[in-house]
């Protein structure tokens, strides 16, 4: 079953261009891996330091796959490091509503 992974973070004050620029550049990667059906990148309107992606994978097998890549190839501690608490991870499920 897909699921929907909701990935948060809040940038440094005044870094969230910054940070948008660096995801510009890992983003194609994601969403040429196994099981990635689909990228969204948001951007909080009263908040430009405030970006959410919207992730949908085919499994949440896949995501965890794909995360467990990108943790060893340090680009999440990368990212972690440009944050206010570092990135928060949750995950959902379509549902037939």
């Amino acid at each position: 079953m897909s699921c929907y992974v909701l990935l948060e973070l809040v940038a440094k004050p005044g870094t969230g261009p910054e940070v948008l620029e660096d995801l510009r550049e890992a983003l194609p990667q994601t969403r040429n891996k196994d099981g990635c059906l689909n990228v969204d990148v948001t951007v909080n309107d009263d908040n430009p330091d405030n970006i959410l992606l919207v992730m949908r994978w085919a499994s949440r097998r896949h995501y965890e796959t794909y995360r467990a890549w990108r943790d060893a190839s340090g680009v999440v501690s990368q990212f972690a490091e440009k944050t206010v608490g570092g990135l928060s991870t949750r995950f959902f499920n379509p549902t037939d509503v």
